[in-house]
């Protein structure tokens, strides 16, 4: 007589190892097919039945199709459940399919519904009906396999996003003594610092040993801040085992985990690039600096050796013309070459000034005096340089200014140097017509503006009027004189003085310069 078949555990017992086991698949982070194979052996091994099928739904219809049996050699004809069959399986509870039954092969058929993002469910055959423990033994399986499929497609998506990233995503607690204990390490932490992941979550290692001497400090200020709760970044050099040194940031942010315990996670990222990039930037400031301190230094020994011959040669030039005009019977052309020595003389003198002044201001090496400036007086006075040579060129000049003191703070040289300058370009400009100067106050800021009636500027020299050098054309240069220096030298000191010079103009119309300062 053949021995006795050990009874069945109890339905109880059967459902708490159905569960285990399934959690346990998820665990390991099987594929979709793999998770519900294990999830139709396990639901039919905790049923007691005799064969389980999975199906999901099709996308173009409520029809279901089979994706898995148990007993693997279990060959039911149910291979696909067609809408008008299927309700039980779009359910929300487990329910009795007897409509399946005999294409099942088992008397008694269980659909047993579950949530997933596409339409699931398992149907279960077996010999005995079908009674409410077992139902309720069904519905707890579907919900703790819809549970398990959900976060087993999170952490696919999860998988998915990390493979994609070069950085390294992390998750640490520390230790009684300070030492960091990793709870979740990504594959990247390797490629990025040499380490195992296993042997940084083991204990084994820790990219904290890596780090230089010189930067050790710095890091462990960072590892300080995030045992307070504070969040932190750092930027360190770590020494690999090839002897290769890399930048590397850490960026964490302190937690609690499930069970209540204090952690970091964060971010580390390969900044080496972007270091060095730093440095060569730095570096190339550095030699920019050293070309312009070169370049100032080289302008005031020109700026010396030019003014001091060119002071002599315009001195006795002055003197030359002097004494020729008091020179009887001296030749006409006498006079003329000894001005014109004088006038060519004058005009180097400026030209070497203005380069200077312009290499000072590009390299901010110009200190300006800081002081109240009363702007109205100071255009009307100069304004009456101008006024006999626009006169005498039949030019209208008009200045109309408020009567009150207009005061800006600003260095007064400079300032009379920037008015100055709108003076005579209005001046050269104009052949004929008028000049007016107009000193206002309006949301804080005094304005002078120097209009006229001359030659203008074309569209696309005004774009770049304030620049060095820049002057229509030719004749222009020729028939009106300058060096195209004098409005870019105006418009860095009004910007050094807190100010702003802008210009407006149309050919053959004239022109109108703004200076705006901040009132004092």
């Amino acid at each position: 007589m053949a021995p006795l078949a050990p009874p069945a555990p109890p339905l109880a017992d059967r459902v708490d190892a159905a569960e285990a086991a399934l959690r346990n698949v998820a665990l390991s982070r099987p594929n979709a097919l793999a998770l519900i194979e294990a999830g139709a052996a396990r639901l039919g091994e905790a049923l007691g039945a005799e064969v389980a099928v999975a199906f999901v739904g099709e996308g173009q219809s409520d029809a279901f199709v089979r994706c898995a049996v148990w007993p693997p050699h279990a060959t039911p004809g149910l291979a696909e459940v067609e809408a008008d069959a299927a309700v039980p399986l779009r359910a929300a509870r487990a329910a009795t399919a007897s409509a399946l039954s005999g294409e099942l092969g088992q008397p008694f058929a269980l659909a047993v519904p579950v949530a997933c993002s596409v339409p699931g469910a398992f149907v279960v055959g077996r010999r005995e009906p079908w009674g409410p423990a077992d139902l309720a033994a069904a519905d707890r399986l579907g919900a703790l396999f819809g549970t398990l499929w959900a976060w087993t497609e999170a952490e696919a998506r999860f998988q998915r996003t990390v493979a994609d990233l070069d950085d390294a995503l992390f998750t640490f607690g520390h230790e009684p003594d300070g030492a960091r204990a990793y709870v979740f390490v990504t594959p990247q932490a390797e490629a990025l610092t040499g380490l195992d992941p296993d042997a940084l979550l083991a204990g084994d290692a820790d990219w904290a040993d890596l780090v230089v001497p010189e930067d050790r400090a710095a890091f462990a200020a960072h590892d300080a801040r995030l045992r307070q709760g504070e969040p932190s970044q750092v930027e360190v050099r770590l020494r690999l085992d090839g002897g290769e040194v890399v930048w590397l940031s850490e960026r964490a942010t302190p937690s609690v985990d499930a069970a209540g315990r204090p952690v970091a996670g964060g971010l580390l990222t390969d900044v080496t690039a972007r270091k060095h990039a730093e440095a060569q930037l730095d570096r190339a400031r550095r030699i920019a600096e050293r070309a312009a301190q070169s370049r100032m230094a080289f302008l005031r020994m020109m700026s010396h050796e030019l003014r001091t011959p060119l002071g002599a040669i315009r001195g006795f030039s002055d003197l030359l013309v002097e004494e020729v005009r008091a020179l009887p019977g001296a030749p006409p052309e006498v006079a003329e070459f000894a001005g014109t020595i004088r006038d060519a003389t004058g005009r180097a003198l400026r030209l070497v000034a203005d380069l200077l002044d312009l290499s000072r201001l590009e390299t901010n090496a110009l200190d300006l005096a800081r002081q109240p400036v009363d702007l109205a007086a100071l255009a009307r006075s100069a304004a009456a340089r101008y006024g006999p040579d626009l006169d005498a060129r039949g030019v209208a000049l008009d200045v109309a200014t408020p009567a009150d003191p207009v005061v800006v703070e600003a260095d007064p040289a400079r300032l009379d140097q920037v008015v100055d300058q709108l003076l005579s370009n209005a001046a050269r400009f104009t052949p004929a017509g008028r000049v007016d100067v107009r000193v206002s106050v309006a949301g804080g800021r005094a304005r002078l503006s120097v209009a006229d009636t001359g030659v203008g500027i074309t569209d696309d020299v005004l774009e770049a009027v304030f620049e060095p050098f820049v002057q229509e054309d030719a004749r222009v240069n020729r028939e009106y004189g300058g060096t195209g220096l004098g409005l870019a030298i105006a418009s860095r000191l009004a910007r050094q003085m807190g100010g702003t010079l802008a210009a407006r103009s149309a050919k053959g119309e004239g022109s109108t310069f703004t200076l705006a300062l901040p009132l004092a």
